[in-house]
């Protein structure tokens, strides 16, 4: 890959890499957190979510941002459901709702600070997220519902949408002050969704018994 899309992947590598081996995660998906950290990391997910597409919604007026904001990646009514097949009540955490706090006052007026935590989110899970869902689901015997999150019905080849999501990211009409706030915010996208994960692991200790 050559051109801002390349730039971004490489600029959040880092970031990137430390997001996807917390504990937390290795541990989810080796089995070793009890399925209620997993409705909790759903949870977590929803709240995030929630604020992503509303700034979605409001973005699509945006001539810059309104290409990325495809009604196809849509991940609410999915947690919601998966939610309530995981069944319980599970509060933000405290870096959940900085997150979506951070979402709700960045996002849906600034183009640069959308399109940076929707490629966070929404390309790493049409990539890792899509081998996790398959993982979690076979670990935590969520053979009828609880991983729907996981799920693209609406993208019949994933590969093909990415290298066109990336087609986009080349293509934006950004000067250069712009496009190094996206790589920033996205970087910082990387740390809050670690955040997250830090948290979970330390409320849903390694279990001796695993999925439990």
């Amino acid at each position: 890959m050559t051109g801002f899309a390349a730039r971004l992947r490489k600029a959040t590598m880092v970031e990137h890499r430390e997001a996807e081996t917390r504990s937390f995660i290795s541990r989810l998906m080796a089995g070793s957190v009890p399925r209620a950290g997993f409705a909790a990391l759903t949870a977590q997910y929803l709240i995030v979510y929630r604020e992503l597409e509303a700034a979605a919604e409001a973005m699509r007026g945006n001539e810059i941002a309104a290409p990325f904001a495809d009604p196809a990646l849509n991940r609410v009514p999915l947690l919601e459901a998966d939610l309530a097949h995981l069944g319980g009540s599970y509060p933000a955490t405290a870096a959940a709702q900085r997150y979506a706090d951070h979402l709700r006052a960045h996002c849906p007026t600034s183009p640069e600070h959308f399109i940076a935590h929707h490629y966070v989110r929404y390309l790493g899970d049409l990539s890792g997220g899509l081998l996790v869902g398959k993982k979690v689901a076979a670990t935590y015997g969520l053979h009828d519902g609880g991983v729907s999150f996981y799920d693209f019905d609406h993208i019949a080849d994933p590969k093909s949408y990415k290298i066109a999501y990336r087609e986009r990211l080349d293509a934006l009409p950004l000067p250069e002050e712009r496009l190094s706030v996206l790589i920033a915010e996205a970087q910082h996208a990387f740390s809050l969704n670690g955040a997250v994960f830090q948290e979970l692991g330390a409320a849903y200790p390694e279990e001796i018994s695993p999925a439990a």
